[in-house]
């Protein structure tokens, strides 16, 4: 419809449209791309301020926390608390003297280092033995319920102990005192939050402080409401975070003014260009209609496309001719790529699984040698046995897939030889949830995950540990699992490791995951490599395998050679 009543139009209105249209869509999208950019520069720039603002405020309270941790050291020191306690019975004045003395040096500690703004208190769970302020109610129970005190701590947000100031928010920080009674006595240093409010820089945004549990310490806090962008520091020092918030409409409030103006006074521009443009080269663009309508078929995929050329000595006739020839040539190169491709494909799967080191199965010759001189021939045979199973399968596999059962057996015949060569350091577990025979995997793909649990993870334990294998289905997928309670690896090397399988960098995880790795996502579209680790624990890698799914890619011949 559209069409038909374009083509109703006379010649230059058709063409005057079109120029519209090709002159029109560039310009907003620079339009757009400038303001975006624009939006981009301010955001970042206030960013970059309020980061500054966020790093200076937060060194200001850790500067305040540092000042309480150094006001307990000195206060922990001081030797009075034994005596109060033993004379607070008797209110004697030996009890006044060392009352006198300790509130002295710590009203000294709390002028000095923390501007006389906190409350100093010496506590256990139903005893006050020193406080600044003594003649005070004092709520021990719910203190000490709500706040549970190891030997050294940073508060959350918490009511005040002091009965009088229940809705005035306070943060403490407590330390168990050496012991001078049968009693667990606590130095209290608390600072009311409004300590914190004065820290918090006066910038564009909204600065908020948090403790550990998610409640507002201290701030301005923005509504949910409203739209914002918010920056995050924490402080390690007590476990808290700083965020300050800023409103977007705040920050950009000066440019959606300059938008408007920008964007009138450029296309009233634009127009005008346009229509001298059309005036220029209208009488010139209709030859062309047809060559564009051609490579939008090429676009397509269609390369039989093909325009009709004349005799003609003109520029246009000249280029109908060369993109002829070029979509020629260009059916040629994608059949030499597709021929280039197939090969390539079967050379990455060749040296895939070239890449196996010889290493463990000399390795083990050379312990079935050592063990042939410490024991009869039995145990030794079957060593043997086990071996040459594990030649044979490494260097005569030729199939790119192989059944689960075949696989396990090798994955039995390589923990013989370690469960020989480790005695009772390694033991191993298997938990078949599916039937093995009925189920295909890549072949090599189950034994060196084996491998490498029990060379990077058991033999590396001076107590070994445990290998389990378990093999389940879940959603059409099977799920391969090789666990082991060895060294394990560190949240960083964890990641490092993913990243590097990803990115088919075998020289920072070594060649067999690495190889696995890239097979698997090779034949399986959704297939995966997964790995889970807590350094001291051990670690647990599954292989997932669609089932039912198409392999991706031609079969190949795929030889196979040691690997690591």
């Amino acid at each position: 419809m559209i069409k038909h009543t374009f083509m109703k139009l006379n010649l230059s209105c058709r063409l005057f449209l079109i120029i519209i249209v090709l002159f029109l869509v560039p310009y907003l999208t620079l339009f757009s791309w400038a303001y975006k950019k624009a939006e981009t520069i301010i955001r970042d720039k206030a960013q970059s301020l309020e980061r500054e603002n966020l790093n200076q405020t937060k060194n200001d309270i850790e500067s305040l926390c540092l000042n309480m941790i150094q006001a307990s050291d000195y206060l922990i020191s001081l030797n009075n608390y034994g005596v109060l306690y033993r004379e607070s019975a008797t209110k004697g004045y030996s009890y006044l003297k060392c009352w006198q003395d300790a509130n002295e040096q710590i009203q000294n500690v709390n002028n000095s280092l923390l501007n006389s703004n906190a409350d100093i208190s010496v506590l256990s769970n139903d005893q006050l033995l020193y406080s600044t302020l003594p003649q005070q109610k004092f709520r021990f129970e719910d203190f000490f319920a709500e706040q549970v005190v190891p030997s050294v701590y940073f508060t959350n947000a918490h009511q005040s102990y002091r009965r009088f100031e229940s809705n005035q928010t306070f943060v403490s920080y407590i330390r168990k005192l050496p012991p001078f009674s049968p009693k667990s006595f606590y130095l209290v240093i608390s600072l009311p939050a409004s300590s914190f409010s004065r820290l918090l820089g006066a910038a564009a945004g909204n600065m908020e402080l948090w403790d550990t549990s998610g409640y507002s310490i201290c701030g301005i806090h923005t509504p949910k409401d409203v739209k914002y962008f918010q920056e995050e520091i924490s402080i390690p020092l007590s476990g808290w975070r700083l965020t300050d918030t800023i409103s977007t409409e705040f920050l950009y409030q000066d440019i959606y003014e300059l938008r408007t103006f920008t964007f009138v006074v450029s296309l009233g521009l634009l127009m005008i260009c346009l229509l001298a443009t059309f005036f220029a080269i209208y009488s010139q663009l209709r030859p062309l209609f047809k060559l564009k309508e051609q490579m939008q078929q090429v676009m397509a995929g269609n390369l039989n496309a093909e325009i009709a050329t004349t005799d003609s000595k003109d520029e246009i006739s000249s280029l109908s001719r060369t993109f002829n020839n070029m979509v020629t040539e260009i059916g040629h190169l994608i059949e030499e790529i597709q021929v280039t491709q197939k090969r390539e494909s079967e050379l990455r799967f060749e040296m895939l699984l070239a890449q196996i080191n010889p290493h463990f199965l000399f390795n083990t010759l050379n312990m079935i040698a050592c063990t042939a001189k410490l024991e009869d021939a039995v145990d030794t045979e079957k060593m043997i046995l086990s071996l040459g199973n594990l030649f044979r399968y490494n260097l005569k596999t030729r199939e790119q897939t192989v059944t689960l059962d075949r696989e396990l057996k090798i994955v039995n015949d390589y923990m013989y030889l370690q469960k020989m060569r480790f005695g009772s350091r390694i033991k191993y577990r298997l938990s078949l949830e599916t039937d093995a025979a009925d189920v295909i995997i890549p072949s090599l793909s189950l034994q060196p995950l084996v491998e490498n649990a029990v060379v990077h993870g058991l033999s590396k334990k001076e107590t070994g540990g445990i290998l389990h294998i378990r093999i389940w289905k879940k959603d059409r997928m099977l799920i391969l699992s090789v666990a082991d309670t060895g060294l394990g690896m560190s949240q960083e090397r964890c990641e490092e490791v993913a990243a590097a399988m990803k990115e088919h960098r075998t020289a920072k995880i070594g060649i067999g995951l690495g190889n696995i790795y890239k097979r698997v996502h090779m034949m399986y579209q959704k297939g995966d490599l997964r790995i889970y680790s807590r350094e001291g624990k051990g670690t647990v890698i599954q292989l997932m395998i669609p089932q039912g799914e198409e392999k991706q890619g031609e079969e190949v011949y795929v030889p196979t050679a040691d690997r690591r």
